[in-house]
């Protein structure tokens, strides 16, 4: 099986664009819209970089109650579905404000983010100092 047919459509294609001398216009043209846009692209996407790398290395303050565990004392519905009872021990993976990211231990469908008031109320979780 030949491959005429893909030089004869290229042919037809290139003769109604108004011959060789057009057609090389025509890429050329296409070629620098592409590398114009991949720059801008790259641009954006190195500016995006540096800024989340900004953000990341100028937390202002660290949360001091990653990796500690806290003692559920009472029951409570903690939202997304979570349960919490007494004796449960949750985990502190991170924290935003009073948002806290945690693990309850022997819970399968880990992580939750739930409150700092809420926990604070219902185990011997400190609280009282801002988390971010």
């Amino acid at each position: 099986m030949g491959n005429l047919g893909g030089y004869q459509d290229i042919t037809k294609l290139i003769k109604a664009i108004g011959g060789p001398a057009a057609a090389v216009k025509y890429a050329a043209g296409a070629a620098s819209i592409i590398f114009i846009a991949g720059g801008a692209a790259y641009a954006g996407g190195q500016k995006a970089i540096k800024a989340i790398k900004h953000r990341i290395q100028t937390r202002a303050v660290p949360c001091i109650w990653v990796g500690q565990v806290f003692t559920v004392n009472s029951d409570a519905g903690a939202g997304a579905g979570l349960m919490l009872q007494n004796g449960d021990e949750v985990r502190i993976l991170e924290c935003d404000g009073d948002t806290l990211l945690v693990e309850v231990i022997g819970n399968a469908d880990n992580p939750y983010a739930i409150s700092g008031e809420l926990l604070q109320s219902i185990s011997d979780f400190p609280g009282g100092v801002d988390t971010a």
